[in-house]
């Protein structure tokens, strides 16, 4: 097809022009032309909301609808929070509290006694609290640490044993006197709260190798520290009496402990063992590895330890249980 010259258009109208555009192919229009409905309408002015939203409400309120048009008031439905006034309690003493204190100021705080301070106390109810330096008693489950002060084991530096909470007059040259002599009388060895140097624990202990007759042995809160593990090791490797060993309370670091409980799969006799309420803490690989040896031995039915990890607390409960059950059997006569 012959493109068109522009005197083909001339003195065409505006309709019979829309026809021949409606009637050639798309291809030959422009873009802006392919479109057949086209509107001739012309563009809107910007419209003023404001305005607008005035003659709707004027229009709305002049209507018959807008006779009922009620104005927008803000207002708070329900209750109104109160924030409630914090009430200050008076603490009131009793006369001879107030008596007391009335003399403690009068005398300027200067000639107050300890039998002053344990009446008030008293009159408090906290005469039983414990005092700022606790070195612990035989056994106290549940604690997680032992000693609080750092003690050495020379002569000059032992805890006096008027400190202790628990006053054991027990004579060591003679209990290991009566050790060495492996004297009959001589079955429960008990040594608790007792500061002893390292030479006079190792004497003990050594002693107990060769003894048939002591079959309880409590060291808790001697001060005991890391060094006197191996002996503890070889004296279970050879002693066959000895069915309770406690070393509760004492200066022994998890690794000791774990060494000591993997050295009880060579010995039978021995039932209890009590190694709670160390100074140090106890690691979690120690406590693994305690608790697998336990798995091993098939004689201890009592054990103690501040567990920290509960997976290994668990199973050692279920080796402790075991043990029970397979000593349970024995008796009965079933194995």
């Amino acid at each position: 097809m012959d493109y068109l010259s522009d005197d083909f258009f001339d003195g065409l109208t505006r309709e019979e022009i829309d026809q021949i555009n409606s009637e050639l192919c798309d291809d030959l229009l422009p873009a802006c032309d392919r479109v057949k409905y086209h509107i001739e309408k012309e563009g809107q002015s910007t419209v003023d909301k404001a305005a607008l939203n005035k003659w709707m409400e004027e229009a709305a309120i002049a209507s018959q609808i807008g006779r009922d048009y009620i104005p927008y008031t803000k207002e708070t439905r329900g209750r109104v929070y109160v924030r409630p006034e914090e009430k200050k309690e008076k603490t009131v003493y009793d006369d001879e509290f107030e008596k007391l204190l009335a003399e403690a100021e009068g005398a300027g705080g200067e000639d107050i006694t300890d039998g002053d301070i344990d009446a008030l106390a008293e009159i408090l109810g906290a005469n039983s609290l414990l005092g700022s330096v606790d070195v612990s008693s035989c056994s106290r489950p549940g604690r997680e640490t032992g000693l609080k002060n750092p003690v050495t084991h020379d002569a000059q530096t032992l805890l006096d044993i008027d400190e202790m909470d628990e006053v054991n007059e027990t004579d060591v040259d003679l209990t290991l006197e009566q050790i060495e002599n492996n004297d009959s009388t001589l079955t429960h060895c008990c040594l608790n709260n007792i500061p002893l140097e390292q030479e006079k624990a190792n004497a003990i202990i050594t002693a107990l190798i060769n003894n048939t007759y002591v079959k309880i042995l409590d060291m808790s809160n001697c001060y005991l520290t890391d060094d006197v593990i191996e002996g503890i090791i070889t004296m279970l490797k050879a002693n066959s009496t000895l069915h309770s060993l406690s070393i509760e309370t004492n200066r022994i670091n998890g690794a000791s402990l774990k060494n000591l409980v993997q050295s009880l799969d060579v010995n039978e006799s021995l039932k209890e063992l009590r190694i709670a309420n160390q100074y140090y803490t106890t690691g979690v690989g120690d406590e693994m590895a305690i608790s697998k040896a336990l798995g091993v031995n098939k004689f201890i039915l009592k054990f103690s330890l501040n567990w920290k990890n509960g997976g290994a607390r668990n199973a050692a409960d279920r080796h402790i249980m075991r043990n029970n059950d397979i000593s349970r059997q024995k008796r009965q006569g079933q194995l």
